[in-house]
């Protein structure tokens, strides 16, 4: 098996947490519970998905932060998703930390409307992991985001408080790019310079809870290169950055992945 499968493997197990929907003002709209289980086939040759749903919750009446550890809820789930790997599609992209992306492989209007893209970033670290869906409508408008929180089943962990600026002060290490274009290459560079992270870097970032932030257009007409990306503060000490890039046809030509640790 490939490096990539290799990678996705980091994400077995039984993950519980929530989706958290927010609409174009940014706003929580609702939560729902649930339970991912990531398991390895017995032939070993393939991974199989299971996703439940329980009701949907109004997000004001839902305590934040998310309580540790968390449990699956009471009642029967409203609703099951299963699907089965035998390999990856190459919009699928996994990073040595196990971290991964995917989304639209074209991101272009159609006659008189756009084809709905969509952007997910996944990020791991030992028993937590955030992903962030973003949506847009077939106007090419940034319809909602979707935040999903995940705990390992059975331990302990927290949610990181949300993201701030102040988070990322301080020396850090760039201790690992990585860079898989469309056509499925992986080129992978380890570093260890001192960096800072400049004001720059922070233009235009949405903050988000659990450490998460992202930085993507709020509407697809006229965007040459589009670049889509990811934050998640895990630690104090651990940054993870994931981007998507488009090129000005609006085909997916590759994406990138950074480690960052406190110096």
């Amino acid at each position: 098996m490939s490096d990539q499968w290799t990678r996705f493997q980091r994400n077995l197990g039984v993950w519980q947490g929530s989706f958290t929907t927010f609409d174009q003002l940014l706003q929580p709209k609702h939560v729902q519970p649930s339970e991912l289980t990531l398991s390895m086939a017995p032939s070993g040759s393939s991974i199989e998905l299971s996703l439940l749903f329980w009701s949907k919750q109004d997000a004001a009446t839902v305590s934040s932060p998310v309580a540790s550890p968390v449990a699956a809820p009471a009642g029967d789930p409203v609703k099951r998703i299963s699907q089965h790997f035998s390999g990856l599609q190459p919009e699928l992209c996994f990073f040595p930390t196990g971290s991964f992306c995917r989304g639209s492989f074209f991101i272009a209007p159609v006659p008189q409307a756009w084809s709905r893209p969509f952007a997910e970033f996944g990020f791991l670290a030992q028993d937590r992991r955030h992903r962030l869906v973003l949506l847009w409508d077939g106007s090419g408008r940034l319809d909602r985001i979707v935040l999903i929180r995940e705990f390992r089943a059975g331990c302990n962990v927290e949610e990181r408080p949300a993201f701030e600026p102040e988070m990322l002060s301080g020396d850090w290490f760039l201790e690992e790019t990585n860079r898989i274009s469309g056509h499925g290459e992986d080129h992978a560079t380890f570093t260890r310079p001192g960096m800072r992270v400049a004001a720059d870097d922070l233009e235009g970032l949405i903050a988000l809870p659990d450490g998460g932030a992202i930085r993507a257009p709020k509407s697809l007409a006229d965007q040459a290169e589009l670049v889509i990306e990811a934050w998640w503060c895990a630690g104090s000490d651990r940054i993870e950055k994931i981007v998507r890039r488009y090129d000005a046809k609006g085909s997916w030509v590759g994406a990138d992945h950074q480690l960052l640790t406190r110096a």
